[in-house]
């Protein structure tokens, strides 16, 4: 098994590679939401099943464009 910083910063390249700048900060502003709207008490468990699930859709976006 990697360990979580090897496996942070492969996925943070990929996501580099891969994610348009406008995608980007949807991403970063839907996490920002979600934390100010929670007054800050929201879990990074959550805050990570909001991204995936807006990667997801991007992913999707993607496939059907190709």
């Amino acid at each position: 098994m990697i360990n979580e910083e090897v496996e942070r910063r492969v996925a943070g390249y990929y996501m580099g590679l891969k994610m348009s700048e406008d995608q980007f900060i949807e991403l970063e502003g839907a996490l920002l939401d979600a934390i100010w709207q929670s007054d800050e008490q929201i879990s990074d468990d959550e805050l990570v099943k909001i991204g995936v699930k807006l990667i997801n859709r991007f992913l999707e976006e993607d496939e059907e464009e190709a």
